[in-house]
């Protein structure tokens, strides 16, 4: 009786184990199609390259002496007014050293509207020096301490209320706008494209100066055709971006290619981020010779550093981000860094 059991016994324990490998591959089955719940693996995260480009660099050279008017050339014709929210206009105006050596251009020029007949009374108004607007690049004011032949430097005013009194005869317009330099430089005749309309008959022409600034950077050919998009997340882990004024936060931007058409790094763009309110533009190049390929569909994460100004007041401050700001401006990504103190 016993013998003729077992093999019954044996089968039963052959069936029992056949059905639990059959469960176990059914719940591997599971598992592998419920995976694509799962976040998707990160990007390596390319690091950060800090470097800041030369022509944005702070300069360090000797002093030099002052610009003359003999060794500026002015470009593009002289001012070019566009219509300002109070009423007036702002132009800007762009001058070059013509001359063999760098010169000193710092400061602010006297300014003068001359040859108009007959011509109001005129006021001229010291305005504060105006730092670019993101996304656009310009090399620090310390640039200005030795402009070298070639390059440029800007001057803004803000020229408003132009009423010119009744008189005989015919009425001259303006013949230029005249610029007395720092330091005994001369003087400097700039043509203009408009004259401000007239608001407040019983008051003088006003023409609000600006320091001269250094010229933003030259445009430059796109660093490429395809349209990328970019996002801004942590670099690691989860939840909000924090920071102390003072310090550096380290976070990261996706760069996703959402064509068919695989992206290759030739040359490194540009990239420039701002926390505002109180931050100024940092500069930095793409850390391109570790990037490799961004293949088509595909998205590379690199890692991104700024500055916590020591201004920045507590709370959300925004946070900009720009690729090729002198070329194809974009993409753009925005997001917000918590400052606590």
């Amino acid at each position: 009786m016993t013998r003729s059991r077992l093999p019954a016994a044996l089968l039963a324990l052959t069936v029992a184990v056949l059905v639990v490998a059959v469960l176990m591959v059914a719940v591997l089955m599971v598992a592998g199609c419920s995976g694509g719940t799962r976040p998707p693996a990160q990007p390596a995260l390319i690091p950060w390259d800090g470097t800041v480009p030369a022509a944005l660099r702070a300069s360090s050279a000797p002093p030099v002496p002052p610009c003359t008017a003999s060794r500026l050339a002015v470009l593009d014709g002289g001012f070019r007014l566009e219509p300002a929210a109070t009423g007036g206009g702002t132009g800007t105006l762009r001058l070059r050293n013509a001359g063999p050596s760098p010169c000193r251009l710092t400061g602010r020029p006297g300014v003068r509207i001359v040859g108009a007949v007959p011509a109001p009374a005129q006021r001229e108004d010291a305005l504060p020096a105006q730092p670019p607007q993101f996304p656009t690049v310009a090399p620090p004011e310390s640039a200005l301490l030795a402009l070298a032949p070639g390059a440029t430097a800007t001057l803004e005013l803000e020229w408003s209320n132009w009423c010119v009194p009744p008189g005989a005869g015919a009425r001259v317009p303006p013949r230029a706008i005249r610029l007395t330099l720092p330091a005994n430089g001369g003087t400097l005749d700039a043509g203009y494209n408009a004259v401000p309309p007239c608001q407040a008959p019983a008051q003088p022409s006003t023409v609000g100066v600006r320091p001269f600034a250094p010229a933003p950077l030259p445009a430059t050919v796109p660093w490429s055709t395809v349209v990328l998009r970019a996002s801004i997340e942590p670099a690691a882990g989860t939840g909000p971006l924090t920071g102390k004024p003072g310090q550096s936060v380290r976070f990261a931007v996706r760069l996703a290619n959402p064509s068919a058409t695989p992206v290759r790094f030739d040359h490194c763009p540009l990239l420039v981020e701002l926390l505002a309110p109180a931050g100024a533009i940092e500069a930095h190049p793409l850390n391109c010779a570790a990037a490799g390929l961004l293949p088509a569909h595909g998205a590379l994460r690199f890692e991104m550093r700024i500055r916590v100004p020591d201004g920045a007041p507590a709370g959300a401050n925004g946070l900009f981000w720009e690729l090729d700001p002198t070329g194809s401006q974009g993409p753009q990504a925005t997001s917000r860094i918590l400052v606590t103190r």
